[in-house]
């Protein structure tokens, strides 16, 4: 008995080969999916450990908050902490205060020091002072606390649970530190996340 050995014919080669075009297409949409993903994700992931970052660092600092009132560069007294809902100037911040000595590398702790958080051109700055007292002209150093901010904003809130968006500590001889600090903020990107930090020295 012969056997006759088939071919292939044009019109099955064709349906085979857009077959395998549509299978790759589909491949290749599925894989860019996979890919775009796993970036989304790592932007993602970037963006809220930067922003957990922040948190920690604002609550260390928020935890050694102290009562030192300094001295601007108008000679002028200013309180141990000041909130302000207006545009800040150029060498100042929205936010600023006064805090306890950063700890050394063998448990001693630094001087006290003057720092303050500001929103400029996206970024949320953290400002530190080289002295308490400032002489004039002295310009604080600014670093980036966080980056890619839409919005930024502060409230404080006293002993009965109301909030203020601007404070002074300091009123004439008395003190009085609100019982908790909240920030608000927005990333370019839409996320939006609100922490409320308590503050010892208001209790």
């Amino acid at each position: 008995m012969k056997y006759r050995q088939r071919a292939f014919t044009l019109i099955e080669l064709l349906v085979a080969m857009t077959i395998f075009a549509v299978l790759a297409v589909i491949s290749y949409r599925t894989l860019d999916s996979l890919f775009k993903t796993r970036e989304h994700l790592n932007v993602q992931s970037s963006r809220m450990r930067d922003v957990a970052l922040l948190f920690a660092r604002l609550e260390n600092d928020f935890s050694a908050v102290i009562d030192r009132r300094v001295r601007n560069a108008d000679n002028q007294k200013e309180s141990a902490m000041r909130l302000s809902p207006l545009p800040p100037s150029e060498n100042d911040a929205s936010l600023v205060f006064t805090r306890g000595g950063f700890g050394g590398s063998v448990g001693a702790s630094s001087g006290p020091q003057r720092i303050g958080y500001r929103l400029r051109d996206g970024t949320l700055q953290l400002l530190m002072w080289t002295s308490l007292d400032m002489a004039p002209r002295v310009v604080p150093q600014a670093y980036t606390a966080l980056s890619d901010v839409r919005d930024a904003k502060w409230r404080a809130m006293d002993r009965a649970g109301n909030y203020a968006a601007e404070w002074q500590s300091n009123v004439g001889d008395l003190t009085y530190f609100p019982s908790a600090l909240e920030l608000s903020i927005t990333l370019t990107s839409g996320e939006q996340y609100t922490r409320l930090f308590t503050l010892s020295a208001g209790h």
